[in-house]
């Protein structure tokens, strides 16, 4: 063969032989598909050495036919000519959002200043290419020497050298090949001192790395370089950086209108096509691939093509349209990793929950601590997980599903259980170790692996309260294979916090999980004690105090029949809450009233001191403020006599409450200079307690009398600082009175509630 492409000729040969697709050799090989379709087409005729073997050992070629594709090859690099001016590629017309990186894009073209490098990083499939280019043509006037566009290929098995690629821009800039120095350190100065003259556009598109293109950057001058990567490149000094991220909702909806129409998607539910940008994750690459479909397809409809979507399982294969394949550049970036990150990769898919910590992640890769943060930072760098607050992890949605997809391919079912039951006990146990540290006389918990648990309270609360939604799942998961104790021993460890954390909505949930638990192994007694939860969560966690009557009364007649006094005490105490909070006062008085006979003679001092707050809450609601008041009296003598106090945690917490409430008693009878002395001392009480709605309200009180003294400006503090508490801890309405109170004073010159 004497043609020009020989080596190109030679390769497609060879794989027809082989009975391999593109992507099938690409797979084999670790060559990108684009690679190898480039120098089978000619469009590239100078295959490094690296390369040449691996697609050699992948055609599994003989001795001979071996021999001759590396002449070919390396006659093609002899032969190779001056490279053609690195115009850009077309820039798509459906390009949509991104106007914030424009503008910071422009901005940068504006400031002229030398040597600007701005670096665009992110996961595949966020159309930072698009951003690039998009760029490009909205710029172009400000660079009167041109727009060099240069693909630098970093997800290939073997990237382009930076000699090669620096004697490739020397070329396009209009340097005869002769005149190109020989090795990269002189090339690179050649390179620079010819940019130093011009003000050029350099994009350089999918960089593999720092030394990749550190030597392609320009040194003084006004040029100014656009990269794109997976990768941050934080290794790379004085650049500007913007991480891409998955298009807002509207942006989505807006960019599947202009691919299939206006005509089309006035045809559609406006519900179809946010569910459709949904489903593709509001990747760019996803959404184009989605419409692409549908307009191949004019008889299906968005919300077919959403059934077809509905199974995870199934939507990665499902969006292909043509050769663009939603996994292709997914899969790229995990060809990249190593052993230990692709492990680590395929099995954080198990993780239930958005995110999760370095922990838990250790514990499903099955790895240790030092070996799993060096993997979850190798695969953020390759944008196939993203860094959150707090040390923690998440994936996009379809690369879950990706990653999910290369288990199930990759690892034997054996081995998935194992991380997933690995998993589920570690959530398990560490929730019970956490729990533990709210409860009455509640320390550090004894057992567990030795400095792996929670080592404070607020270390605790934390975890409890990031991990929730794996720790939830994990609890399901254990429920539904009858693991009954382990679900009832969660639920236990719970119900200190739970009172501490009070709006997070599935603790009827959890504790309707360990009532079922108790019920399922005969434990009566823990059915009741499981049911009082129950009670508990539908009137204080939900606010359905219609629903909290039942559980409580079936718990009633549980611990009756099992003759634990205790027990009833505790659910007389629920129903009475109930009540109170349903506005029944008298009901709430009589319940508290039962309560309090079977904790005493059940010498249950913590019971006992619940069911004075509830005989003094009730009487304070009924409008006996100073009946109120005697019974927080007989409260606090009962937490000042060592040989009937509760116990320590609780007798704090309860102190603090008992302060707050007379405090509120106080405001009511219009006592403001006593109410602000009882809010005060309630204050820190309270905030030791952990029960966040609970500061929220001693801090609103404690704004109301100040301001009725006329101590505004305190006044103010208080309510802002109580309206900013109240909006993560709810509740809503508590929100609405500390901004009424606060209109009600007027702000002072210059303020605000933030």
């Amino acid at each position: 063969m004497s043609e020009p492409n020989r080596f190109g000729l030679l390769l497609r040969h060879h794989r027809g032989e082989a009975g391999l697709t593109i992507q099938e050799l690409s797979a084999a090989s670790r060559v990108s598909v684009r690679a190898i379709g480039d120098m089978e087409r000619g469009r590239s005729r100078m295959p490094q050495r690296r390369t040449v073997e691996a697609l050699t050992r992948a055609l599994g070629l003989s001795d001979p036919e071996a021999v001759a594709l590396r002449e070919a090859a390396r006659g093609g690099r002899l032969a190779r000519r001056p490279a053609p001016a690195l115009a850009p590629p077309r820039t798509v017309a459906d390009f949509t959002g991104r106007d914030s990186e424009l503008r910071w894009l422009g901005d940068l073209v504006a400031r002229g200043e030398p040597s600007v490098v701005a670096v665009v990083s992110g996961p595949p499939g966020l159309g930072k290419t698009s951003l690039m280019l998009q760029a490009a043509g909205r710029y172009a006037e400000s660079f009167p020497d041109g727009v060099l566009f240069l693909d630098l290929r970093g997800l290939d098995a073997d990237p382009p050298r930076p000699a090669d690629l620096l004697l490739r821009l020397l070329t396009a800039l209009g340097v005869e090949e002769s005149q190109v120095q020989g090795d990269e350190q002189a090339r690179s100065a050649q390179y620079r001192t010819l940019l130093s003259e011009r003000r050029c556009l350099l994009m350089l598109d999918n960089a593999a790395g720092e030394a990749q293109v550190r030597p392609l950057l320009p040194g003084a001058g006004t040029t100014m370089t656009i990269v794109t990567s997976r990768r941050n490149l934080a290794g790379l000094e004085a650049v500007e950086r913007h991480t891409a991220r998955a298009l807002p909702p509207g942006e989505s909806v807006t960019l599947l209108r202009r691919i299939i129409g206006d005509r089309r998607a006035a045809a559609e539910p406006e519900t179809a096509l946010f569910g459709l940008a949904d489903a593709c994750g509001h990747l760019p690459l996803a959404l184009r691939i989605a419409g692409n479909r549908l307009l191949s397809r004019p008889d299906w409809s968005i919300e077919y093509l959403l059934r077809r979507l509905a199974d995870q399982d199934e939507r990665i294969g499902l969006l292909v349209a043509g050769d663009l394949q939603i996994a292709a550049p997914f899969m790229l970036s995990y060809q990249q990793l190593s052993a230990t990150a692709a492990r680590t990769f395929r099995r954080l898919s198990l993780v239930p929950g958005p995110d999760g910590g370095l922990d838990l992640a250790a514990r499903v890769a099955g790895m240790s601590v030092r070996e799993t943060e060096a993997a979850l930072e190798e695969l953020a760098d390759l944008g196939l997980l993203q860094p959150t607050t707090g040390g923690r992890y998440r994936f996009h949605d379809l690369i879950r599903l990706f990653a999910r997809a290369r288990l199930a391919e990759e690892e034997t079912p054996r081995a998935c259980r194992q991380a997933q039951d690995r998993m589920i006990t570690w959530l398990l146990d560490t929730a019970v170790a956490a729990g533990r540290w709210f409860e009455p006389g509640g320390s550090e918990p004894a057992g567990g692996e030795p400095g792996r648990g929670p080592g404070s309270a607020e270390e605790a609360r934390r975890w409890l309260e990031q991990e929730s939604s794996n720790w939830l799942s994990a609890l399901r998961a254990a429920f539904a294979a009858g693991r009954h104790a382990e679900v009832m021993a969660v639920a236990d460890a719970m119900h200190w916090f739970s009172d501490r954390w009070r709006h997070w909505q599935p603790w009827i949930e959890v504790f309707q999980m360990s009532a079922a638990s108790a019920e399922a192994i005969g434990d009566r007694r823990g059915q009741a004690v499981h049911l009082n939860y129950v009670s508990w969560a539908y009137s204080t966690s939900a606010l359905r105090h219609d629903l909290a009557d039942a559980p409580a009364q079936e718990a009633l007649r549980l611990a009756r029949e099992v003759g634990d006094l205790s027990e009833q005490g505790w659910s007389w105490l629920c129903l009475g809450s109930a009540a109170r909070r349903r506005g029944a006062a008298a009901q709430a008085q009589e319940a508290a009233r039962q309560s309090l006979s079977r904790f005493e003679t059940a010498a249950d001092w913590d019971g006992y001191s619940q069911g004075l707050s509830l005989l003094a809450a009730s009487l304070a609601q009924a409008g006996r403020h100073r009946d109120a008041i005697e019974q927080y009296r007989q409260l606090e003598a009962l937490l000042a006599d060592p040989s009937r106090a509760p116990s320590p945690v609780l007798s704090d917490a309860t102190a603090g409450h008992l302060h707050l409430n007379v405090g509120l008693s106080l405001l009511a009878m219009r006592r403001w200079a006593p109410a602000v002395a009882s809010f005060r001392v309630a204050l820190p009480a309270v905030q030791r307690s952990g029960v966040r709605q609970s500061e929220a309200r001693c801090r609103y009180g404690l704004g109301c009398a100040l301001a009725r003294l006329g101590r505004l400006e305190e006044a103010r503090v208080q309510l802002r600082r109580m309206v900013r508490l109240a909006r993560q801890v709810g509740p809503a309405d508590l929100v609405d009175q500390g901004l009424a109170r606060l209109a009600e004073i007027g702000p002072a010159v210059g303020s605000q509630v933030s």
